[in-house]
């Protein structure tokens, strides 16, 4: 190896360490945030939700409510297969 890649290659990371140490502080979680996220809310708290279109806006109550009355099918009961994995295009 060249001096100069070896120089290229340590400027580049120096810079890349140097970006990440200033920008952090703008891509950080506020400290409240982070603790008011790891305390749970009862869902009457929570505010209505817009699902736009014919919807409109519904409270979470009702949403949770319709879920329990409507759970999904299992996809062996819908007939549904897996269709397979593919991979590397359509």
């Amino acid at each position: 190896m060249s001096k100069a890649l070896v120089i290229f290659w340590a400027g580049a990371l120096a810079v890349t360490l140097a970006l990440f140490a200033l920008l952090f502080p703008y891509a950080a979680v506020p400290e409240q945030t982070l603790a008011s996220s790891r305390v749970p809310q009862p869902m009457e708290r929570m505010g209505a939700i817009d699902l736009g279109g014919a919807y409109g806006t519904v409270s979470v109550a009702d949403l949770v409510g319709y879920y329990v009355e409507h759970p999904p099918a299992p996809r062996a009961a819908a007939g549904l297969e897996d269709g397979g994995h593919h991979f590397g295009g359509c």
